[in-house]
């Protein structure tokens, strides 16, 4: 594998001083899908952190090229590339699983800098021990709470746009994780992109990113769409002096909430389970992402049947017919 891709390396610099076309784009895109596999099946840990290494390096120099943002990846499997909806940048993240069965993940940020007229490309690379405190502490580039991300979306106040990136992070032998983290740019400072910001509200105090952690054996789900949720309206039932709640509408983040199946036992990550029954979620509002503790939660896709109201069958003897036996 390593012969090969010396031959695929030497392959791209001859072509690199071209302008790479689609079709072009379209070959390093199933060379590095075929490297992954290679890396995610192989099962030495040292070759394989090695491969990606290799891999690393081959997907820098295709997005070093010109026209490479333009580029459409839209058959990776083994790998995700998400475009902001603004079109300012795209995020590319993959994980390897070590031997000791933890996640590390990886990844790059490519993002066009106004100021310079280019785009330009920044690594990243798993620091989650890095940070004491994960929810409450903003970083830099050089302490990504790593996660594979698969949904952007903008969150903006007068004058920021926070992007919300949605992502999946396989951590360890015992727990998975669902991440909300927050990503904003200032190119032209020495710390050019900034993880967590204090953009949630009503929830717990001073968290920057939100981090959902629960057992290995469950599925969370963690998703941007629209539902519906009740708010308070400032208002009492004159009769029953209970307040009066409405229902509203809007596009969310919306997740399962965590629950210990075991009454009486601690909560525990590695026991917590999702109830799908109970969601929770955030509503954007002012540029802040207000907590919502309760939400009916539906699919908005799904389609339900249409009832046909039939006539009801009485019996009546037919005189017609005649017993054979």
């Amino acid at each position: 594998m390593k012969k090969i891709l010396i031959i695929l390396l030497t392959i791209f610099s001859s072509l690199s001083v071209f302008s790479q076309s689609d079709e072009d784009f379209r070959f390093w895109e199933d060379s590095l899908k075929n490297l992954r596999d290679e890396v995610m099946r192989t099962p030495n840990e040292e070759l394989r952190l090695s491969l990606n290494e290799d891999f690393m390096n081959l997907l820098e120099s295709v997005l070093m090229q010109d026209n490479s943002f333009t580029y459409v990846w839209d058959s990776t499997n083994n790998f995700t590339v998400v475009t902001s909806p603004d079109n300012l940048f795209k995020i590319f993240t993959w994980f390897v699983i070590k031997d000791d069965f933890t996640y590390e993940n990886y990844g790059f940020i490519h993002v066009y800098n106004q100021n310079r007229q280019k785009y330009i490309l920044y690594p990243l690379y798993d620091r989650k021990n890095t940070l004491s405190y994960p929810e409450y502490e903003i970083a830099d580039i050089n302490q990504w709470y790593g996660a594979v991300y698969y949904k952007i979306v903008p969150l903006t106040d007068k004058k920021t746009t926070y992007y919300t990136l949605l992502g999946w992070n396989g951590n360890d032998l015992f727990t998975n994780e669902k991440v909300i983290e927050i990503l904003q740019f200032d190119l032209n400072s020495n710390s050019p992109v900034i993880f967590g910001a204090k953009v949630f509200k009503e929830y717990s105090s001073k968290v920057v990113r939100v981090i959902l952690k629960y057992s290995k054996n469950a599925t969370l789900s963690l998703k941007y769409e629209n539902q519906k949720y009740k708010v308070n309206s400032g208002k009492k039932d004159p009769k029953t002096k209970k307040w009066i709640y409405e229902t509203k509408s809007a596009n969310m983040i919306i997740f399962d909430e965590l629950i210990n199946p075991e009454s009486g036992m601690p909560n525990i990550p590695a026991f917590m389970v999702p109830e799908s029954s109970l969601n929770q979620g955030f509503v954007a509002e002012n540029g802040k992402w207000v907590f919502v503790s309760e939400i009916n939660g539906r699919n908005p896709d799904k389609k339900f049947p249409v009832k046909e109201i039939q006539r009801r069958q009485y019996y009546t003897k037919d005189t017609t017919s005649t017993l054979s036996e």
